[in-house]
Order: C-alpha cells, then structure tokens, then sequence
C-alpha cells in the first residue's frame, strides 16, 4: 500500500510539472497616450486601426513580438494613408518584458536599444514612461482650427 501512495505521489508530481512547462508568453497591458491636437491610429501586427482622440489614452495588450504602425491624422475619417506622420516599430514581448524596438543596434547590448538616439522617433515618446509604453507628445501640433472646432462639436 505504501508503494503504490508513493508511485501515485510521483505521478501526480510529475502531472504538476509538465503542466508547468510551456511556452513563456507574455501579457503586458500597456498604454498609448494621445498628448497632440492630432488623431492617432494604432495597428498592431497589421490589424485594424484603432483612434486614439487627442488627449485621451488607449491601452494595448502585448501577448507576442510583432510589430506596431502609427499614424498622426486629422478629422475623424481620416486614413492612415493621409497622415502627416506615419512610422512602424518592433514590439518585443517576453514573458513580463515588453517593449517597442528602435534604433539602428549601434551598441544596442552594451548600451540597450536606442541609447544614443540616432534613429529619430519625435513626435513620438517610445518605452516612456514605462517600457511599452507610446506617447504622442504636444510638440506634434494639432489640426488646423476649422477642423479642430468640427473635431469638439457635440449634437
């Protein structure tokens, strides 16, 4: 009787310890903020594009590598392709560690990725305030005002 606890104990050991090896995915919840007069519009991993309105914020869940598109438009019907600001950066997700790849790998092991800013990303704020994290800053602009104003109105 002891034998067969004992094997049993061992199995269910084992059963626990298999279940406990699998890929290492990540979930990070990231944010996307909007600080410019502009509408942004995020795709991620060439999916739908997403407005984030101008001084609000979107959060953005990282649960593989991929690749993320930005575009700076104006007026609510805008398309990507009629941006005035338009980039893509790597997204890196790895278990807890997410972040957004730039740079041009200039000591990017000794010194992290884009240490020395030679690659530029203005207007944008990449892995700031947190690693992941996306900010479109002020010095974007906004709008012309006529389009500003149809932008705020309310019916």
């Amino acid at each position: 009787m002891r034998g067969l606890s004992t094997a049993l104990g061992l199995a269910a050991a084992l059963a626990v310890a298999s279940t406990g090896i699998t890929s290492a995915d990540a979930s990070c919840a990231r944010r996307i903020v909007n600080k410019s007069g502009y509408i942004a519009l995020v795709s991620r991993d060439g999916g739908p594009w997403v407005a984030v309105r101008p001084g609000r914020s979107q959060t953005i869940n990282y649960y593989q590598s991929g690749r993320i598109d930005m575009a700076l438009t104006c007026g609510p019907g805008a398309l990507p392709e009629q941006a005035s600001f338009r980039a893509s950066y790597d997204t890196v997700a790895i278990i807890d560690r997410c972040y957004i790849r730039f740079g041009d790998g200039f000591f990017e092991d000794q010194l992290g990725g884009g240490f020395l800013g030679r690659k530029e990303t203005g207007p944008l704020a990449l892995n700031n305030p947190r690693q992941g994290d996306l900010v479109v800053g002020p010095q974007a602009g906004a709008c012309p005002a006529t389009e500003r104003a149809a932008l705020s109105a309310r019916y």
